[in-house]
């Protein structure tokens, strides 16, 4: 993704919305003579997007998913950015994640530098409060391999999050957790972080990432709508969905 649709994608999280916010950029540029770098018009259109979604129900955003190693934001921080308010997610992606000064996030949420500096500081806690695993990809992928297996890797006070689902506790956590993998699961790479994909008539059905610490999953984070599924997997057969 070039620098404006990444922007849109860590702002909202989702692939459409993300497209037809860096869209209405550019046509407010092209067409109305908006003044402003593309970022920043892209900045405020994904904000009163974000200001209309809020009254919304929870969904499970977008991740990129592929059959290796990527760098994208995994599902649990697109998960904690969409429990931010629209204002704290916008200073945070602009000032952490594309280090931008106080002074250019300010006007955009209608801050002083330093309120801006207060709300970015609200969501960072927030965010940087959720586990974060501390092995690399392949030591990540031995674990979920071991979960797979039948081993009881799972942390005392692990969390899952899906569409319709929060629980914490390894006794809660673990039946369901069980119950996400078909008939069998093809590894996958989901945000960056070691995943599966469960497979039904060599269909994707479900997606899970999974974030682990000291050797132990500390979160687990699923998509179980199939049709979700199916739009953020748009190559199946790169995952050699047969045999």
């Amino acid at each position: 993704m070039d620098q404006e649709n990444q922007l849109a994608y860590r702002m909202l999280g989702r692939f459409t919305e993300a497209a037809d916010a860096v869209r209405e950029a550019r046509r407010k540029i092209e067409k109305t003579g908006e003044p402003g770098w593309l970022s920043t018009v892209v900045a405020r259109v994904s904000l009163t997007m974000l200001r209309v979604r809020a009254r919304r129900g929870f969904e499970m955003p977008d991740p990129v998913v592929s059959s290796g190693p990527n760098d994208e934001v995994g599902l649990g921080v697109l998960t904690a950015l969409d429990a931010l308010t629209p204002d704290e997610r916008v200073a945070y992606v602009l000032h952490d994640m594309f280090e931008e000064p106080f002074e250019q996030v300010a006007p955009l949420i209608g801050r002083t530098p330093l309120g801006a500096l207060q709300v970015e500081a609200r969501a960072r806690q927030r965010v940087e409060g959720r586990p974060v695993s501390d092995v690399d990809l392949d030591g990540q992928r031995d674990v979920v391999d071991a979960f797979v297996a039948g081993a009881d890797v799972l942390d005392a006070d692990v969390t899952l999050r899906s569409e319709d689902v929060w629980l914490r506790g390894a006794g809660m956590v673990a039946p369901k957790a069980r119950l996400l993998q078909g008939p069998w699961t093809v590894p996958a790479v989901v945000g960056g972080e070691a995943g599966l994909m469960s497979v039904v008539d060599d269909k994707p059905v479900a997606l899970v990432s999974f974030t682990v610490r000291e050797r132990k999953i500390a979160a687990i984070h699923a998509i179980t709508d199939r049709e979700h599924v199916r739009r953020v997997v748009p190559q199946p057969a790169e995952f050699a969905l047969t045999g």
